[in-house]
């Protein structure tokens, strides 16, 4: 097994980066769009190993919560490219301009009200979402407004918002109903539901503005899907770099990718949705203000600049400016790194002085990170009581730095893990400061759920190397033709992985959808491995500043 471990925020940023290059890329390179409904942004997927196929292949750790694990051998020449279903669609919909197309135009501000949140009373979501239900049903304005995309009809039900956060329900109907076969990665292969309808749901960008300035623009995140009465409902996030004003308009630009082989002429049909909210009567959240702090560390000054820090009944985000610098390659491509004296944000322990550490929580599929763009991270943890945040430098430990080839490979091994998850109560150790608590573990419909507890820090990008079987479960295997090239190629493919938050309390959820392994098969394969990170950072607690709400 080959463990990607990124020493920092400016590393996976680097990593993104080098996945978003538009050069030239081998034909096999084509399964990373797997899953490019779940994460239009880096998408996690193993190469093709050689013809012997006996390894597993290395993995690049996208910033999306999407990942897809896969064992593929290759025919008699390099390349070869797996014909899928939807993945033709899901290429038009990354790709279209999102300009004109059906559109819904706001008329008036709406106000958000106490109110039913639908979405959530069927109890069909993923538990881990149930977090969002309180604030959504204080915070809520209906809209009720819809489009018609390719024979679908496109409802936006309902806009939860508060100053930090947007939270966006959806209902998707077509007459029919939905194939939701064209919706699997692998013709044949047998994904969970769930996983279908997160592929189903449409992809949306967006951009904030007020009084005719912008606010913002970005991606927006796909949280949630289920099925009931025929109908899709779907939840979807906006985390913007701003607080909000009291008068904010969104204007959502989407792209559909419900289940043709084909895409239409022209590639799939853009949609937009204009939405107009008066926020006037919604709080002002809890914020620590803008400001650069200073931390002494043992290897000098490092800065950190937070443009905001806002608790709301929604969420917790801090935005912190982006100091990396940009290189460019021979080849053209940028290569980001962060500077000199500065820190980013995966490489601090922040607690409040209710003695909770925070964690972040990723805002669900559906984006990439801008290489160059401000750091947005979502917390969770804070209490509503705290009235102060301390701030703690947490190092790459010296040693790590000197050491050699082998002594690195050594440290690897050690801090190479192995868990049963069907020891509810369990600790998986990620490093001397942190880990998880094993809370929760599944079967059904050929779907593993693992769900895990976070406490004390975690290190960056925690289980950034994944969870996976110590026996490798059933692959599909799968044969294709390559026009091209006039050759046959074969592959084995083993999962699709998501992995969601939980908003308040930060438990992680792992959602791992097998294509051909069975639930009788996967109950017994209760040994998981994972990667650690013992000895490769150091707290400075020294050099910990201290603000107060």
């Amino acid at each position: 097994m080959s463990w990607k471990n990124f020493d920092d925020e400016d590393e996976l940023r680097r990593a993104v980066a080098d996945a978003l290059d538009a050069g030239p890329l081998p034909r096999e390179a084509q399964a990373k769009l797997d899953d490019v409904y779940a994460s239009l942004g880096s998408i996690s997927q193993d190469r093709p190993a050689s013809a012997s196929g006996a390894s597993e292949a290395s993995k690049r750790q996208g910033p999306g919560e999407c990942r897809s694990n896969a064992r593929a051998a290759r025919g008699a020449s390099a390349g070869g490219r797996a014909v899928r279903r939807g993945v033709l669609v899901a290429a038009a919909a990354a790709t279209v301009a999102l300009l004109g197309g059906a559109a819904f135009a706001a008329t008036a501000l709406l106000q958000m009200q106490p109110g039913d949140a639908p979405f959530f009373a069927g109890g069909k979501n993923l538990p881990v979402y149930d977090s969002l239900q309180e604030g959504v049903s204080s915070l809520n304005a209906e809209v009720g407004e819809a489009v018609e995309v390719e024979g679908v009809r496109v409802t936006l039900d309902s806009v939860s918002c508060d100053r930090s956060i947007v939270n966006l329900f959806f209902t998707l109907e077509k007459e029919g109903g939905f194939d939701l076969a064209e919706q699997a990665v692998y013709e044949g292969s047998q994904e969970s539901e769930w996983a279908r309808l997160e592929r189903l749901a449409p992809r949306f960008s967006f951009e904030l503005t007020s009084d005719g300035e912008s606010l913002g623009s970005g991606s927006v995140f796909l949280l949630d899907a289920y099925q009931e009465d025929g109908k899709v409902r779907v939840m979807q996030r906006i985390v913007p770099e701003a607080t909000l004003p009291d008068q904010v308009h969104i204007a959502l630009e989407g792209s559909a990718s419900w289940g043709f082989s084909e895409p239409s002429e022209g590639g799939a049909e853009p949609f937009v949705f204009d939405v107009g909210l008066d926020l006037s009567t919604v709080a002002q959240p809890r914020e620590l203000g803008a400001q650069d702090l200073s931390f002494a560390t043992s290897e000098g000054e490092k800065t950190l600049g937070i443009q905001r820090f806002t608790a709301s009944e929604l969420g917790c985000v801090m935005v912190v400016r982006n100091d990396e610098e940009e290189a460019v390659e021979e080849s053209g491509r940028p290569v980001y790194s962060v500077a000199e004296g500065s820190i980013t944000p995966s490489m601090l322990k922040i607690t409040d002085d209710r003695g909770n550490v925070l964690t972040p929580v990723g805002a669900g599929d559906g984006t990439g990170v801008d290489p160059a763009g401000a750091y947005v991270v979502e917390l969770a943890g804070l209490s509503p009581d705290a009235t102060s945040v301390t701030f703690t430098p947490m190092l790459r430990a010296a040693d790590g730095e000197s050491a050699t080839d082998e002594e690195r490979a050594a440290a690897s091994e050690r801090n190479e893990r192995t868990v049963d998850v069907s020891q509810i109560g369990t600790k998986l150790e990620t490093s001397e400061y942190g880990g998880y608590e094993l809370t929760g573990w599944e079967v059904a419909d050929g779907t593993v759920s693992i769900s895990l507890k976070p406490y004390g820090w975690q290190t960056p990008f925690g289980l950034a190397g994944g969870m996976r079987p110590a026996q490798q479960p059933t692959p599909l295997y799968e044969e294709w033709y390559d026009e091209e090239t006039g050759e046959t190629y074969w592959g084995y493919h083993t999962s699709v992985e998501y992995r969601k938050r939980d908003y308040r309390t930060g438990e992680l959820l792992v959602i791992q959808s097998y294509y051909a392994a069975g639930d009788e098969e996967l109950r017994g394969l209760t040994e998981y491995e994972y990667r650690a990170s013992f000895g490769e950072y150091r707290e400075e607690a020294g050099a910990a500043q201290t603000l107060s709400f």
